[in-house]
């Protein structure tokens, strides 16, 4: 359960972001992913500094990391184009 709220929350709190700025497509991508590959740092800080947890520095640290920022952004892009797909589906009702 920890493991899935480290993803999902991150990811949701990116797309908010991205929805907030309101860019175009290419920069909104660019941020997508700077801002997930950012959200593995946030979320080793949130539990090394803040909630004092154990903080272990060993090889596999680095490749967590990775998974990590694939993981946050494969959810990223699905939660963005489900996001567009609803409000595309919510225009089309409505006209």
């Amino acid at each position: 359960m920890e493991g899935i709220l480290n993803v999902v929350v991150p990811s949701i709190v990116i797309v908010l972001i991205i929805h907030l700025l309101r860019w175009r497509s290419l920069f909104r991508f660019v941020l997508l992913i700077c801002l997930a590959i950012s959200s593995t740092f946030f979320v080793a800080f949130f539990y090394c500094e803040i909630l004092k947890s154990t903080c272990s520095s060993d090889p596999l640290v680095g490749l967590g990391y990775l998974i990590h920022s694939i993981l946050v952004i494969v959810m990223s892009f699905t939660l963005e184009i489900i996001r567009t797909n609803l409000i595309i589906n919510l225009k089309n009702k409505s006209n």
